[in-house]
């Protein structure tokens, strides 16, 4: 359930809606909650982002989080983004379509992590969002992207506060049915796969729930 209206940041909501949300696919409901819940923070929020932009434009294909963290910062002033991707193609792309107050960082995004956990921005406790998206993903083979994005967050484990929310994207949920006629039945309730498979499992595992779970999963409480 989305939280509702907010509007701590209209000239960043005007954007979201009018150029941003028509063009975001199956990450629209998703990332509206992403940003409801920076916003309710109203004070200067912390943005940690592995896997930056690739393409510009590609709104659909990957949802163009940075730049929508970046025009989310740019109206908060105080705010910070980090981003990082291991690929130089992308990280130099992505630097021409962000501002400065997107720090963009070419490398492995699981030492990044330990690195940046250890020493946050000053004024930081924590990071008020995590998001996971730095390694491509096969639904036919998850376990890689999976596991990786299980090493990033053990590696920002001392960046998550209460109210930090981890999300991760590419993680649709999948399951095994029956199909008699146009009736479908699910063996078992469905589960998160693609990358978020192996952090959903160590959240089921302490008892969390996602706030929302579609084709991105999102969790509060890590």
């Amino acid at each position: 359930m989305l939280y509702g209206a907010v509007v701590n940041t209209p000239a960043f909501w005007k954007y979201f809606e009018g150029e941003a949300h028509p063009k975001l696919a199956h990450r629209q409901q998703s990332l509206r909650y992403v940003f409801e819940h920076l916003d309710r923070k109203n004070r200067p929020v912390l943005i940690v982002e592995t896997g930056c932009v690739r393409e510009a434009g590609n709104w659909a294909g990957d949802g163009q989080s940075t730049v929508l963290f970046d025009q989310f910062i740019s109206h908060r002033p105080g705010s910070l983004a980090y981003s990082v991707d291991i690929d130089h193609d992308a990280t130099a792309l992505c630097k021409a379509l962000v501002s400065a107050r997107t720090l963009v960082h070419t490398g492995d995004s699981v030492p990044f992590l330990r690195e940046l956990a250890r020493h946050p921005p000053q004024g930081f406790a924590h990071a008020d969002l995590l998001y996971l998206d730095s390694y491509d993903v096969s639904f036919d083979s998850p376990h890689p992207s999976a596991l990786h994005h299980l090493k990033e967050l053990a590696a920002a484990a001392n960046l998550l506060g209460p109210e930090t929310l981890v999300v991760v994207d590419d993680a649709p949920s999948e399951g095994i049915f029956i199909q008699n006629g146009n009736e479908i039945g699910f063996l078992a309730e469905p589960k998160v796969s693609g990358k978020g498979k192996y952090v959903a499992d160590y959240a089921r595992s302490i008892g969390l729930t996602p706030v929302f779970r579609s084709y991105q999963v999102g969790w509060i409480g890590f």
